[in-house]
């Protein structure tokens, strides 16, 4: 059995290898700290058995790589683990194909649990318990004012999932004005990658 496990905390890794090493004595598991090292994985042989993969790192899109991932490996169970805790959020991750989600909050017993139900054919999502109230959430939601129309729009679209390619075609723009768009729009919220600007506009009820 193969196990890619993906995430860019070194500590994370290695407590949540040693949890899968218990859980699947004869597993090898095979370790990412960044997208390239990822990619890495995933050309090498055999095909993987169980991938788990967390949201947020290095060169990772997650609407984006995820898809692409369950695309490559129609069969293969894949598990996104995060501190992310909004429900919107996961339902567009779970609708790439994803068979589990499960918080980095969770107690390890229900990490383990979740693994063994997704690897029996079960689909999983493990959340952990909100950390702010809704009124404290909604304080601390990045606002969207300094976004123009358009960038809200393609915003829009790079929560979904899409490509700059695939917006340009949908809006009618060139690839290179879709570029720009997307990164006025990263700047003014202050964040450094798509999966982070998806995120946003998640938290701000964008559909």
């Amino acid at each position: 059995m193969r196990i890619i496990l993906a995430d860019d905390h070194p500590l994370y890794r290695s407590g949540m290898k040693l949890l899968l090493e218990g859980l699947f004595p004869q597993a090898t598991v095979d370790e990412a700290g960044d997208a390239d090292a990822l990619n890495a994985q995933i050309l090498r042989s055999p095909t993987p058995d169980l991938i788990i993969s967390d949201l947020l790192f290095p060169g990772f899109d997650y609407m984006h790589d995820l898809k692409r991932m369950r695309q490559t490996f129609a069969l293969c169970p894949i598990i996104a683990v995060s501190m992310l805790n909004d429900p919107i959020e996961i339902d567009h991750i779970m609708g790439l194909g994803l068979n589990g989600f499960v918080s980095k909050s969770v107690p390890s017993g229900q990490m383990l649990d979740a693994i063994e139900s997704v690897m029996q054919g079960q689909i999983e999502v493990r959340m952990g318990e909100p950390s702010l109230s809704p009124d404290q959430a909604l304080l601390h939601k990045p606002q969207l004012e300094d976004l123009t129309p358009r960038q809200i729009e393609i915003l829009k679209l790079l929560r979904h999932g899409l490509s700059n390619k695939e917006i340009a075609r949908k809006l009618d723009l060139s690839p290179f004005t879709v570029r720009s768009h997307v990164s006025a729009l990263m700047k003014n919220l202050g964040v450094s990658n798509r999966a982070a600007a998806s995120a946003i506009a998640a938290s701000n009820g964008l559909a």
